[in-house]
């Protein structure tokens, strides 16, 4: 689904159209090309992009390869017109599958797999400082189907409203994508 333009208040639409029951509704589940290609518009937001897919690598590189990332935040806004200044960061939310390396092995998720978890894919700090992300994330097999449930509902709908107004807006969802990241970052081009 493409992501739709911004609405006369600088945000992304709830819904498309005017039928508030349509399907074509945020989150808008897209590449992580099509966020570029959609919000990589200033050097700033390209750099937010290239910050976004070297956390991505990261990820990866532990096994985290099979997840949903919500991206949100004023990234997601048109903040350079309703503010006069570009995004401070990008506010990631991921749902993601424990690597089978620690599925298979619960002695390597106690000696290294928790501390990969806790440093490098949930430390808000460590990751706002060298990334400018506001980072999230969730184990799905950890969780009961109603606590996963109630976490997604949870995101969704802090997600779907703008900070300081409250106002009902869209947002994002891209998947884990190495291949889509290298494509992602050839279309960035170097900083």
């Amino acid at each position: 689904m493409n992501i739709p333009p911004f609405d006369s208040n600088g945000l992304l639409p709830p819904f498309i159209g005017t039928d508030a029951t349509t399907a074509d509704r945020s989150p808008y589940f897209v590449s992580i090309e099509e966020l570029v290609v959609r919000f990589g518009t200033t050097s700033e937001r390209q750099q937010l992009l290239r910050n976004l897919i070297d956390y991505r690598r990261i990820l990866g590189g532990d096994g985290y390869t099979e997840g949903l990332q919500f991206i949100d935040g004023s990234f997601v806004e048109e903040i350079e017109r309703i503010q006069g200044r570009p995004p401070n960061d990008i506010d990631v939310f991921s749902l993601l599958s424990a690597p089978q390396k620690y599925l298979s092995d619960p002695v390597a998720w106690q000696t290294s797999g928790i501390a990969f978890w806790k440093q490098e894919v949930i430390d808000r700090e460590r990751n706002k400082l060298r990334l400018a992300l506001d980072t999230y994330a969730i184990l799905t097999q950890e969780m009961s189907l109603s606590m996963l449930v109630k976490d997604v509902i949870y995101w969704y709908g802090l997600f779907a409203h703008q900070r300081g107004t409250f106002a009902w807006k869209g947002f994002t969802i891209v998947p884990l994508d190495v291949a889509g990241d290298k494509a992602a970052l050839a279309t960035l081009g170097s900083a």
